[in-house]
């Protein structure tokens, strides 16, 4: 008697909760809402504490032995590849002090490619020494020097041969251009404005006219009084480089938009500003081709504006 009054009771009470929710659910539903969702836990597939000590325990002998062995084999490989990895940066270390202390000392210079200077003139003044380390070497700063104290070396190219010697490839540098000085002797230039010469009699190369000089120091880039001129004939001096101009013989500038070439002398290309300079003197090249056809040795001033128009001004005899 008393279980069936508990069922009863536990039935009652069963209906009483869901006639409750039931009427919530009526209640929201007037209300436009939605009953709550209601969501459980996910059971979690790691195990306790007493879980996994109960596990353990339930292993064999022979299991648990297997199972240490293996924590110890991954303990030993891992203390072996530690050791391993000391000894090889002990190594190292060990080859790269003896390499700058012990081994690798200079024993052989070398020289080749010089025409200008003697392999002796260039020993002189290379900064690096047998005895020297091989690769303690300062090859950068001893090629620059070079390059400044020996002008008419165009490019130094130091390198280290493996065990003893240090090799260096000169590049000589040759007369591109020339500047009239006072006393009619010639400062010498190369294709990249440096001093090559202060006092050479002769002139070589391309003359550059009505240049004012700042500085001219053998072995180092010249400067002009006006660097917007400087830089027009720098500009001027690219585009006869880049495009093998032959027939230019000349080139000057008077400021950012008056700058000139010559033509063989005697005819000179007025280019104004430098916008499409080498556009500008082929156009000029082409037409000095038809004009060489009537007039071969005529004299004047070529304007060329970069357009199509080009106008010829005869000088008169």
């Amino acid at each position: 008697m008393e279980k069936k009054q508990s069922k009863k009771s536990a039935t009652k009470k069963n209906n009483k909760s869901r006639a409750k929710a039931d009427s919530v659910d009526r209640n929201l539903g007037d209300l436009g809402l939605e009953p709550p969702k209601i969501y459980r836990e996910p059971q979690r597939n790691s195990l306790s504490p007493n879980q996994r000590s109960a596990k353990n325990t339930n292993l064999t002998r022979n299991e648990k032995r297997a199972k240490q062995t293996k924590k110890r084999k991954k303990r030993n490989k891992m203390r072996k590849i530690l050791v391993w990895i000391c000894v090889i940066l002990f190594v190292a270390a060990v080859a790269v002090v003896l390499s700058l202390t012990v081994f690798f000392h200079i024993n052989n210079v070398t020289v080749k490619g010089n025409e200008k200077y003697t392999t002796e003139e260039i020993l002189a003044q290379c900064t690096i020494d047998k005895g020297e380390n091989l690769f303690m070497a300062d090859t950068d700063s001893a090629a620059e020097r070079l390059e400044q104290t020996l002008p008419y070396i165009y490019d130094a190219q130091i390198k280290r041969k493996l065990p003893d010697t240090i090799e260096i490839k000169i590049t000589d540098a040759k007369a591109e251009y020339s500047i009239k000085n006072k006393d009619k002797t010639y400062i010498l230039l190369d294709d990249n404005f440096k001093v090559l010469e202060l006092n050479a009699e002769k002139a070589q190369g391309i003359r550059i006219s009505k240049a004012e000089i700042k500085t001219a120091v053998a072995g180092t880039k010249i400067e002009f009084k006006n660097t917007d001129v400087g830089e027009c004939l720098e500009t001027l001096a690219l585009a006869v480089k880049e495009n093998d101009f032959d027939e230019i013989t000349s080139i000057y500038s008077n400021n950012i938009s008056d700058n000139y070439v010559v033509y063989d002398g005697r005819i000179k290309f007025k280019l104004g500003n430098c916008d499409d300079v080498q556009k500008k003197i082929y156009q000029g090249l082409a037409a000095c081709e038809q004009l060489n056809e009537s007039s071969p040795n005529v004299k004047g001033t070529m304007t060329i504006s970069g357009d199509k128009s080009i106008y010829f001004t005869e000088e008169n005899a």
